[in-house]
C-alpha cells in the first residue's frame, strides 16, 4: 500500500471514530444517513379526514396529512415525529407512523419534481429496492381507464355524477359490452364512446400517441355531451405545451409517470379553461380592484378590511381600502383538489400574505415578497356572493375574522378549518366588491 493510501485510510478511520463518539451513532448508521428516514402513515386520527399536524409539539392542529403515504421523517422526539411535508417541517403523532425501508413509488428525476405537490416521498428509479410501484414502467390499459374515469372525470364531476348522471354517447350506448372485461372503469369509457366495444385487452401497453388520443376523445365527449358545446376544445397543441418528459414520440410506449402527468395537466388545463369561459360570460371571479368586506351572516356588521399603520390587516367600519387581485393559474393539492390561485396586492403594489408558515393566529400583513392565495367563490345562505381565501400550501389554513368579532381593529388571521365542519364558517367568508 502506498503512503498516500495509508494516509487516506488513517484519516477515514479517525473520521469514523469522531462520528461515532460525537454523534452517538455507529459507522454503519452514519453511512445510512445518506438516505432519508422513511415512515408510512397508516391511517387518520379519529375525527379527522387525514392525519393532523402541528407547527410545534403539543401545539394547535394546523393541517392534515393525506394517509397511506410514505413521508420523510427528520427526527423522532418521544411521542412526536418531525415530518417534512411540502418543503416545510411539522410535527405529527408518532403512533400513526410505521417505519419502512423504501418508498412505495419510484419514478424518473423529471417526474419527481412534478409530483412533489403530493407532499409524499417518491424515490428515484435505480436508487431504491423493494418498492411496490414503479412509475417508469409501461402503463396498462386498465391503469389508463382508472386515470381517465377516477383521476379526471370523478375529480371534475364527483363519483356519484360519473356513475349515475353523465350521459352515454350515442344510441344504445348502455348495451355495448366487452368480451374480455366487465370492470367498471373500462365500462364507463365504453359508455362514453371513448373506446370501442369488442376486446378491451386490460393488460395491453399503449403508445404515447394512443394515450394522448384517449385524452382528446375524453374531452371531446366532455365538450359535446356534458358542456353542450361550451368552453374550449382540447387538442394536441395543448398536450405539446404540457412538456411531458421521457420519450414522447407517438409510437413510443407510454410510461405510468407520463400518463399520470398528462392527466394532472389535463385537469389543470380544464380548470383554467372553465375559468376563462366563466370570465368571458361575466361569471365567476376575475382580476380587478376590490374592496374586501367581512361576512358574518345576514343582518351582521360586515365591516371592511383595511391595512393599519403597522401594515397589518384588520376590520374598519369607517374606511374602505382598495386591493388589486390578479389571477395566477391553477394548482393541485395533496388531496388532488383543484385550486385557482391569485395574488392580493395593496394599491402601492405590496402583497397581502403571512410571515413564514401559515398557522393558527398568523396576521395578514403587507409585504414586498409575492404571496399566493387560493380564492374559492360561491353563494352564502342569504344569496350573497362570498369567497374563501385559503393558503394553497396548507389548505386547512383559511383566512378569517378572529373570533367572529365585528369591532374595528379585529385581526384578520389564518386558522385551521376542518373539512366537514358545517356552516359554522361565516367568519371565513368575505365579500369582494369590484371597483374596476
Amino acid at each position: 500500500m502506498s503512503f498516500r493510501n495509508q494516509k487516506s485510510l488513517t484519516v477515514f478511520i479517525i473520521t469514523l471514530v469522531i462520528m461515532t463518539y460525537s454523534t452517538g451513532t455507529s459507522p454503519m448508521s452514519a453511512q445510512n444517513l445518506s438516505k432519508p428516514n422513511l415512515y408510512k402513515l397508516k391511517g387518520a386520527s379519529k375525527g379527522y379526514y387525514g392525519q393532523p399536524f402541528r407547527a410545534s409539539k403539543n401545539g394547535d392542529v394546523i393541517g392534515e396529512l393525506p394517509v397511506s403515504q410514505v413521508y420523510e421523517i427528520l427526527a423522532i422526539e418521544g411521542d412526536w415525529a418531525k415530518i417534512k411535508f411540502l418543503g416545510k417541517e411539522y410535527y405529527t403523532w408518532r403512533d400513526r407512523l410505521e417505519k419502512v425501508n423504501s418508498p412505495d413509488i419510484v419514478c424518473s428525476p423529471w417526474a419527481k419534481d412534478w409530483f412533489s405537490y403530493t407532499g409524499a416521498y417518491m424515490g428515484i428509479k435505480g436508487e431504491w429496492q423493494n418498492f411496490s410501484d414503479d412509475w417508469t414502467k409501461p402503463v396498462t390499459k386498465t391503469e389508463i381507464a382508472q386515470m381517465l374515469v377516477v383521476d379526471i372525470m370523478e375529480n371534475v364531476y364527483s363519483k356519484w355524477v360519473v356513475q349515475y348522471s353523465l350521459p352515454g354517447a350515442g344510441k344504445n350506448s348502455d348495451q355495448k359490452k366487452f368480451t374480455d372485461s366487465d370492470d367498471y372503469n373500462p365500462g364507463r369509457l365504453l359508455y362514453w364512446g371513448i373506446v370501442p366495444e369488442g376486446k378491451f385487452n386490460p393488460m395491453a401497453k399503449l403508445t404515447f400517441g394512443e394515450v394522448t388520443g384517449l385524452l382528446i376523445k375524453l374531452m371531446e365527449y366532455d365538450k359535446k355531451y356534458v358542456r353542450e358545446g361550451g368552453g374550449e376544445a382540447f387538442t394536441m397543441a395543448q398536450i405539446d405545451e404540457f412538456k411531458i418528459g421521457g420519450n414522447t414520440s407517438p409510437n413510443a410506449i407510454c410510461t405510468k409517470e407520463q400518463a399520470k402527468m398528462l392527466c394532472d395537466k389535463l385537469l389543470l388545463w380544464r380548470e383554467e379553461m372553465a375559468h376563462r369561459t366563466e370570465i368571458k360570460h361575466n361569471y365567476g371571479f376575475n382580476d380587478g380592484i376590490f374592496t374586501i368586506q367581512s361576512y358574518l351572516g345576514k343582518n351582521k356588521n360586515n365591516a371592511y378590511l383595511i391595512l393599519n399603520n403597522d401594515g397589518k390587516l384588520e376590520l374598519s367600519n369607517t374606511k374602505k381600502d382598495h386591493f388589486k387581485v390578479k389571477y395566477k393559474g391553477a394548482t393541485l393539492t395533496p388531496y388532488r383538489d383543484l385550486l385557482l390561485l391569485y395574488t392580493i396586492q395593496t394599491m402601492d403594489n405590496n402583497f397581502i400574505g403571512v410571515s413564514g408558515t401559515a398557522k393558527n393566529g398568523n396576521r395578514l400583513i403587507s409585504q414586498k415578497a409575492e404571496y399566493i392565495w387560493s380564492i374559492e367563490s360561491g353563494r352564502s345562505p342569504d344569496k350573497q356572493w362570498t369567497c374563501f381565501i385559503v393558503s394553497p400550501y396548507n389548505v386547512n389554513q383559511v383566512v378569517n375574522v378572529s373570533a367572529w368579532k365585528t369591532a374595528p381593529g379585529t385581526h384578520i388571521i389564518t386558522w385551521y378549518w376542518k373539512q366537514g365542519k358545517g356552516d359554522d364558517s361565516n367568519n371565513c367568508k368575505f365579500i369582494f366588491g369590484k371597483i374596476e
